[in-house]
């Protein structure tokens, strides 16, 4: 295998980080992917958010999407509501109980993002989000 490819060493980065953000949210009941959807929901304004939205931010299948959100009702954390704007879609509302846990939520990214990163310099990190942003385009 040839480590000096970009699109391998960015996979393996990905895995990595996902291996080190398991255990954080494992002792809240939480996957990396329900971590995700959470933490886009809470940074979009309340109740915009439809399925495909998160199928599209996340390159998620349909059948994917509702399987996170499945768990997510399950938890308590979400439901689904009828998109007033257009019945045959839902829109993802966040729960009371979301909201209560918010700022612990929202905490986790921040020790996640640190764990991640910590055999990185500063100037290193910024330099990794500036390519990474580069390579995806944004």
């Amino acid at each position: 295998m040839n480590l000096d490819r970009v699109t391998i060493l960015v996979k393996r980065a990905a895995l990595e980080a996902e291996k080190t953000q398991l255990p954080i949210l494992q002792a809240y009941d939480l996957t990396v992917a329900q971590y995700k959807f959470l933490k886009y929901l809470f940074n979009a304004p309340k109740d915009s958010v439809r399925i495909i939205d998160l199928e599209t931010a996340f390159s998620v299948t349909h059948p994917a999407a509702i399987d996170i959100l499945k768990v997510l009702e399950k938890k308590g954390y979400s439901m689904r509501i009828v998109n007033p704007e257009d019945a045959r879609s839902k829109i993802v509302s966040l729960t009371e109980k979301a909201y209560a846990e918010e700022a612990l939520l929202r905490g986790l990214g921040d020790e996640m993002e640190d764990a991640v990163t910590k055999r990185l310099s500063k100037k290193e990190k910024e330099q990794l989000i500036r390519l990474l942003k580069k390579l995806v385009g944004i």
